[in-house]
């Protein structure tokens, strides 16, 4: 395929580098209307058992994008009334400080985020 770059124009070009500008600043500073979004955000975390961890009934809950890792692993250490252990794709523990939606938006599917669990370490 051949690309033809002599029909673009001045105006096409300050068109286009204003556009990516506007789209730069928008990374950049999210406005108001993306953090109220990522407020209301929901994330479903499915809760899969490794090793001798006892299966719990509810294997699926939701939880607010924003809510940090240790939240989640707070629930589910209350949930089976011993200290659990979290993993990420059987394979790491992710740093607790870390908002539920940005790990889903890393290693999950859509909206949905698999955390392991188990009550001795499983995995590094």
């Amino acid at each position: 395929m051949v690309f033809a770059y002599d029909d673009i124009t001045d105006e096409d070009a300050r068109h286009t580098l204003s556009r990516v500008a506007r789209a730069m600043s928008s990374v950049a500073d999210p406005g108001d209307d993306a953090e109220v979004l990522d407020d209301r955000r929901r994330v479903v975390i499915l809760f899969k058992a490794t090793g001798d961890a006892p299966i719990i009934k509810r294997n699926k809950v939701r939880v607010l994008a924003s809510a940090p890792f240790a939240d989640v692993v707070a629930h589910l250490s209350k949930v089976l009334k011993i200290p659990a252990f979290a993993y990420l794709g059987c394979a790491f523990v992710p740093e607790y400080v870390i908002s539920v939606g940005a790990l889903c938006d890393a290693y999950g599917d859509g909206s949905k985020l698999v955390v392991f669990y188990a009550t001795t370490p499983a995995w590094g």
